[in-house]
């Protein structure tokens, strides 16, 4: 008999999936990133089921697990094509060429084939009994079973270095390109990150404690709790979030969403990136002159949504040649050059103490108090009110 808790828990995953997916799907055609994450989603949810397929439908139990084999190997590829697309410079489509990544399908496809042509009595003391079966067919499908399981969790270590590495390059590319991070850092993805390997580990442990794969994946409430919270994750922010890169002018972006600049002690060093470009000292130091005259005379910086574009077309200046000059010349981010401005202009209003925090924080540009917060903290060392203090006292 199944577990009540598992069967309701693995009902509103199905229920998600079902809404969900359905949505993800009428967006293809403007966003092909939502096909991956479709996929996702609908493998997640087959997956689901395995508990309660077991236990309540065992008449459907072989079929069932035909199916959701090679479901395992959609999650990994279609998580990394989800994140590619998400964090791309330029709208993301479609091509033959990534049908790659879903290479383990072929083989794992061949086993479900044979898991088929399992007579019944075999395949439920295998599978459901966890029974050994004097058998060279069955032996040769659990060692493919176990190599494919493997492979798996070695695509899963290697797709979650893939999604942080990518997810650190987006991020770095927003510093150069953005003056506000708000709802474009992506942060969710660190928790959902946490969360799928907080299933995939439990799928380690699963499968290694079972001499056979009864319930390789998802088995217990832990898991389908996990999985719950992992699809609830991707659900509700998946059908919100939007590539932040690709919805600017992807000539604005050239040569720095692609290969972002290296930082380290939050000062930018010149790269190799610009090795070909035509800007030289003179003409650096002009732009230096004419960006800070944009940001004290115009006070551009008290614009929430200013972007290199937006800085770009103001000065009738190339976005590289600005990006350029802010990194090489003036060793800073966009993102930190813009709100050190911001802090500056908050400064003699933190000192006059008339408004709260998150008014002035709004007053000279930033979306959040947080965001505030982090940023004043990192140019003067200080919380507002620690800054406020010291000047006080001083």
């Amino acid at each position: 008999m199944a577990n009540p808790i598992e069967i309701i828990l693995t009902m509103m995953i199905v229920g998600q999936v079902c809404i969900s997916v359905p949505i993800l799907l009428s967006r293809v055609t403007k966003q092909a990133m939502n096909l991956p994450l479709a996929l996702f989603l609908f493998a997640s949810g087959v997956l689901a089921l395995n508990s309660t397929i077991s236990s309540v439908l065992p008449d459907y139990y072989a079929l069932y697990t035909a199916l959701a084999f090679p479901a395992l190997f959609l999650l990994c590829p279609s998580l990394w094509l989800y994140v590619e697309g998400l964090t791309a410079d330029r709208p993301w489509l479609l091509h033959k060429r990534q049908l790659k990544h879903y290479g383990l399908m072929v083989p794992a496809i061949l086993i479900s084939v044979m898991i088929l042509f399992l007579p019944k009595e075999i395949h439920a003391a295998v599978f459901i009994h966890d029974k050994g079966v004097n058998n060279s067919f069955v032996s040769l499908l659990l060692i493919g079973m176990l190599s494919m399981m493997l492979l798996w969790l070695a695509q899963c270590v290697y797709t979650l270095f893939k999604v942080v590495h990518r997810l650190n390059q987006y991020r770095k590319t927003l510093k150069d390109v953005f003056s506000n991070h708000d709802k474009k850092e992506l942060n969710w993805m660190n928790w959902l990150l946490f969360i799928a390997a907080s299933v995939w580990l439990c799928s380690v442990v699963t499968v290694f404690s079972s001499s056979l794969f009864n319930h390789a994946v998802f088995n217990s409430n832990t898991e389908v709790l996990l999985s719950l919270l992992l699809l609830w994750c991707m659900t509700h922010f998946g059908l919100q979030q939007k590539p932040a890169l690709a919805m600017l002018d992807t000539a604005s972006i050239k040569d720095i969403a692609i290969e972002p600049s290296n930082t380290k002690n939050n000062k930018y060093s010149p790269t190799n990136k610009y090795q070909r470009s035509a800007l030289d000292k003179a003409q650096s130091a002009r732009i230096v002159i004419k960006i800070n005259s944009a940001m004290e005379q115009d006070k551009l910086y008290l614009d929430p949504n200013l972007s290199l574009q937006k800085l770009s077309k103001h000065l009738n200046i190339s976005p590289n040649y600005i990006s350029q000059t802010l990194n090489e010349t003036m060793s800073v981010s966009f993102f930190d050059f813009v709100n050190q401005w911001r802090i500056e202009a908050a400064k003699p209003k933190i000192l006059a103490n008339n408004n709260t925090v998150l008014d002035i924080a709004l007053e000279v540009g930033f979306n959040a108090r947080s965001s505030f917060y982090k940023a004043f903290k990192q140019t003067t060392g200080k919380t507002p009110s620690e800054f406020r203090k010291a000047q006080m006292n001083s």
